[in-house]
């Protein structure tokens, strides 16, 4: 039987890289555990039969790239003073479904509440945390951690909410005893891209309601969100090239993940395959896993991938226990 750890026993020895895979969501809210985005909105009655037609016209079940399509075009259409039509409809109907779909399967704040300090004092033990998840819960848990830690934790978005050209400046601690950066290789619900196909952090009043500002903002035209959820590894990795902070953060950031990686609840799924390549090429000397409840299974499919990828044997850890994520040291 393979040996399961327990985080305090090994994370003297993991403090460099953390790695946040949907299983992190999922450990906070269950609903964070569908499939994908259009799979949600099929089951809770969103994907109405003129949204379906629009997937099925381009072929694939991603929000984001159907609705930054249709949203180029309607801009296009504007900018000639083409009168509106099936281009602007389409674009209502799916930019309608997925604001429904995000409202029904998105935890509030005030539920997230309670795991925000265990995540933010988890984090801030490594110097580099990327997260392939869409959802608030590590930028909730960053703007929580400001009265403990300062400005220990940040995303390198700057002034203005846009994304410098040199980042790594930013490992220099300011006004905090250190510093951990924070990266959305899949985009997130925070960011967003404008008219001008600038990317930027979308500033808002506040974090508390920071999910209706986002929506709000998304349902008045000015921006569509700038996140992959869907799709195979390679028309993620497509999206990724139509983007420049994912594209940097693909390029420059996992590649550098550090000598330590830890791994928290990712499954290493096909669809993801072209993460696992830029970790490859980092060299980690050591990799963590978290595991959720012995799963025998899963360890054989990490262990398996990793020596695929000609990566380190892992070591595996408990996925509660105290002090790792949202568990309470």
């Amino acid at each position: 039987m393979t040996k399961i750890h327990q985080w305090n026993d090994i994370k003297d020895s993991f403090t460099d890289g953390l790695l946040l895979g949907n299983g992190s969501s999922m450990a906070i809210h269950p609903d964070f555990g569908y499939g994908s985005l259009f799979e949600a909105a099929q089951e809770n009655g969103h994907l109405t039969a003129p949204v379906a037609a629009v997937f099925d016209a381009f072929g694939v079940n991603d929000f984001e790239l159907v609705l930054r399509r249709l949203w180029q075009a309607k801009v296009v259409n504007f900018t000639l003073d083409v009168p509106a039509g099936p281009v602007e409809e389409a674009y209502l109907q799916v930019r309608t479904a997925l604001i429904a779909t995000v409202r029904d399967v998105h935890i509030t704040h005030e539920d997230a509440l309670t795991h925000l300090k265990p995540i933010y004092t988890f984090m801030h033990t490594f110097k580099t945390v990327v997260s392939l998840n869409y959802d608030l819960l590590v930028y909730w848990a960053v703007m929580q951690s400001r009265g403990d830690l300062g400005n220990w934790l940040k995303d390198c978005f700057g002034k203005g909410g846009a994304f410098p050209d040199e980042w790594e400046y930013m490992r220099r601690p300011y006004y905090a005893a250190g510093a951990t950066l924070v990266f959305y290789p899949h985009g997130n619900l925070v960011l967003a891209r404008d008219f001008d196909e600038s990317e930027r952090k979308i500033s808002t009043g506040g974090f508390q309601d920071l999910l209706g500002q986002i929506l709000d903002e998304w349902e008045s035209g000015k921006a569509v969100p700038l996140f992959v959820c869907d799709g195979t590894s390679e028309q993620k990795v497509k999206s990724i090239s139509g983007s420049s902070y994912l594209q940097r953060v693909y390029r420059e950031v996992l590649p550098a993940m550090g000598d330590s990686l830890v791994i928290y609840g990712w499954a290493m799924g096909e669809q993801e395959a072209h993460i696992l390549q830029k970790l490859k090429q980092g060299r980690p000397q050591r990799i963590a896993v978290s595991v959720y409840q012995g799963n025998e299974q899963y360890m054989r499919h990490v262990a398996d991938k990793l020596q695929e990828a000609n990566l380190p044997e892992p070591v595996f850890f408990d996925s509660a226990s105290p002090g790792c994520w949202h568990n309470p040291a």
